[in-house]
């Protein structure tokens, strides 16, 4: 008799316990229903999105690199408009290395921008990246109404 009723008390509890693990285990997965677009197709959507262009003379931009090509020289005149400008430098270094760097210059209203960018690594000493090719400047300006346009320049 004792038993008996053990072996009740044991199947109810296991009964009990695989219908509590099975509804914690189902309920988990009732989540939200999946989006309708893809990830592929949000990112085609943002970049089919049109940046406007400007013209480096729009800007009175001019970039010039040093003697030895270590250095580069971003300047633009025509800033009156212009209160930030994000800048990525990309070139080709020695043995075909891609390299690049990335910058922001806040703009002070009706005052030229001037932007010195090492071509290598610096920290107490210098090391300048060696045959220099195929420096490509693309700027991110973004006007006094807020509304933004990009400029590329390249240097042969």
């Amino acid at each position: 008799m004792k038993n008996k009723k053990l072996i009740v008390v044991l199947g109810v509890s296991i009964v009990l316990v695989l219908a509590g693990g099975g509804y914690f285990l189902l309920s988990g997965k009732n989540t939200a229903p999946a989006p309708t677009t893809s990830a592929t197709s949000q990112v085609q959507d943002v970049s089919e999105q049109a940046i406007p262009t400007l013209t480096p003379s729009d800007l009175g931009l001019s970039l010039t690199a040093n003697s030895n090509t270590t250095k580069v020289t971003m300047v633009l005149t025509k800033t009156s408009d212009v209160s930030t400008i994000d800048y990525e430098l990309s070139y080709t270094a020695k043995g075909d290395i891609p390299r690049g760097i990335i910058g922001q210059v806040i703009v002070k209203p009706g005052k030229s921008v001037s932007q010195e960018i090492t071509l290598g690594t610096c920290s107490d000493v210098c090391h300048y990246d060696q045959d220099v090719t195929g420096i490509n400047l693309v700027l991110k300006i973004t006007k006094t109404n807020g509304k933004t346009y990009q400029v590329e320049k390249s240097l042969d």
